[in-house]
């Protein structure tokens, strides 16, 4: 069966249309869910879930930076702890020369050369970089990690909530893989597909199939959904050493940040963050790997 025929109420946009996995090439897989404007589709392998088409239009829409900036105390905090996991798995003795991939306004950056690394930082966001190189002096460029980044040239590359933004993440951890020398180490946030959020999102997905809603993924913004077990199978098939799979909460004040207008979203982040919190079942995953 045609997929536009089968899961759309119009024509697929055929230059993102997606329906094979992008990271082990499993054909055609299965729906997951029906939206009115799109499907996400799962891979039995990899476990990892994605919108189909990837995006409506080639239009470049990035992070609520206005929201980052109101929480900076918050984010500033969140970086620590990102900072305290790295340390302990490749610290900077061992590990000096740092990238942070969506860097936005550079704190991990900053806390990172605080810590000893030789850190710098890229982001796609003109306006991000220019806020970050106004309070760390030109470290942060505009851009991201592709060809222009030298083989086995970094220790370390830091991506907290970009990937599941990338039309191709399997590309990027091709360069991941490239960049990194061996023994090099991968540190990444995701929003994870384990989560209450998660779960209780497209359970009503499926119940309203024709509800215009949010359901957590969504072509153009987030594209991909990965998870625990997702994560250990992309990295493990690309010759990573997974060192640690760790749950972790968006702070409730960067959420609400990002959520102003709608209170019954406001009380769902309250009540389904702090049962994410006590049963285990938080709305991100924090991965560390190790370059084989």
């Amino acid at each position: 069966m045609h997929r536009g025929l089968l899961v759309y109420p119009g024509a697929v946009p055929a230059a993102h249309a997606q329906p094979d996995c992008v990271f082990c090439g499993y054909r055609e897989a299965p729906v997951h869910l029906q939206r009115p404007e799109f499907v996400i589709r799962h891979c039995p392998h990899c476990a990892v879930l994605w919108c189909d088409p990837t995006r409506f239009d080639q239009a470049f829409k990035p992070d609520d930076e206005a929201a980052y900036l109101e929480v900076e105390a918050t984010v500033h905090t969140e970086n620590a702890t990102r900072l305290h996991h790295l340390i302990h798995h490749a610290p900077a003795e061992s590990h000096p020369r740092l990238l942070e991939v969506g860097c936005m306004h550079g704190d991990f950056v900053l806390q990172a050369r605080g810590a000893g690394y030789e850190a710098r930082g890229a982001d796609l966001s003109k306006s991000a970089v220019d806020q970050a190189n106004r309070s760390i002096q030109d470290l942060v460029e505009l851009g991201t990690l592709d060809a222009h980044v030298g083989d086995a040239s970094l220790d370390v590359v830091a991506a907290f909530n970009v990937i599941e933004h990338m039309d191709r993440p399997d590309e990027f951890l091709d360069h991941v893989v490239r960049a990194l020398r061996p023994g090099g180490v991968l540190i990444a946030e995701t929003p994870a597909q384990e989560s209450i959020y998660h779960h209780v999102l497209f359970m009503r997905g499926r119940l309203q199939p024709q509800g215009r809603f949010e359901v957590g993924v969504h072509p153009g913004t987030h594209i991909f959904k990965f998870g625990r077990r997702a994560w250990r199978t992309i990295l493990a098939d690309r010759g990573f050493e997974v060192l640690e799979v760790a749950p972790r909460s968006t702070p409730m004040k960067e959420l609400l940040a990002k959520n102003k207008r709608d209170p019954i979203m406001r009380a769902g982040i309250i009540g389904f963050g702090l049962l994410g919190r006590v049963t285990g079942w938080e709305n991100r995953v924090l991965v560390v790997a190790r370059r084989r």
